[in-house]
């Protein structure tokens, strides 16, 4: 378990699987933790802890969010999760603009636009101790093999891995490291894969050696692990978690 005893942390998407995981996670290992989420039961589910609802679609509203969520934690933040993340499909010549923005805006563009209003309030605060932001890409930024038609989708997750390449070049002078975790296959309710559990297993015994459904745990230890003081030289990266998905 890494310590982030005194550290304060924001997580987006989080009432999401994975984003539920990566609190459980911060909050175990000692942070301060406040979830910013377009559902307002889903963050109620979480218990008592500091929560914003926002809608990351809208960049007035991501940094109106990021900007209570600090007041809530009562000061600048040390770890950025981006963990929001939608995923409409159309195959691709019946992918419409409405689709198409949805998946780019709360995938891609919310990322970049809660971290430039967290390290805004860093700023203003004076602060200059480490920082570390961890995004939330996916295989799909690689390939997309479940049989979805998730091109758009897997374009803002492409977009993810580069934009942290180039967030992490940009800040790394101001004491601030970014990276990506690249999931794979994970155990959520956004995943429809085990809707036919024999068809799914078959699937999974095929494409992914590990041969079963990430959990969204082991996610969450990666994303913690990248947001730790363990990873201090790492910074433009992507820690792939999939079971060994892209290596067959």
């Amino acid at each position: 378990m890494h310590d982030f005893n005194g550290r304060r942390a924001i997580v987006t998407g989080a009432a999401g699987g994975i984003g539920r995981a990566i609190i459980a996670e911060l909050q175990r290992s000692g942070a301060s933790v406040a979830g910013i989420d377009r559902d307002e039961a889903g963050l109620a589910a979480l218990g008592d802890m500091a929560t914003v609802t926002a809608d990351l679609a809208d960049v007035a509203s991501t940094r109106t969010a990021v900007g209570a969520a600090i007041a809530l934690l009562g000061g600048p933040v040390d770890v950025l999760v981006n963990a929001a993340g939608v995923y409409v499909l159309a195959p691709a010549m019946r992918v419409d603009v409405e689709d198409w923005d949805l998946n780019q805006s709360i995938n891609l563009r919310a990322s970049f636009f809660a971290a430039q209003a967290v390290i805004a309030e860093r700023k203003a605060a004076s602060a200059t101790g480490p920082m570390a932001v961890v995004n939330i890409s996916s295989t799909g930024a690689y390939r997309m093999g479940t049989g979805d038609a998730a091109l758009s989708y897997g374009a803002s997750k492409a977009g993810l891995i580069g934009l942290t390449i180039a967030m992490a070049a940009e800040w790394a002078r101001e004491n601030i490291r970014v990276n990506v975790v690249v999931p794979g296959v994970i155990d959520t309710s956004m995943v429809r894969l085990m809707d036919d559990p024999e068809a799914g297993q078959a699937w999974l015994d095929t494409r992914v050696p590990l041969r079963r459904l990430g959990r969204p745990e082991e996610v969450a230890k990666a994303v913690c692990f990248l947001a730790s003081d363990d990873a201090s030289y790492i910074t433009g990266t992507h820690l792939v978690v999939d079971g060994g998905y892209l290596c067959v």
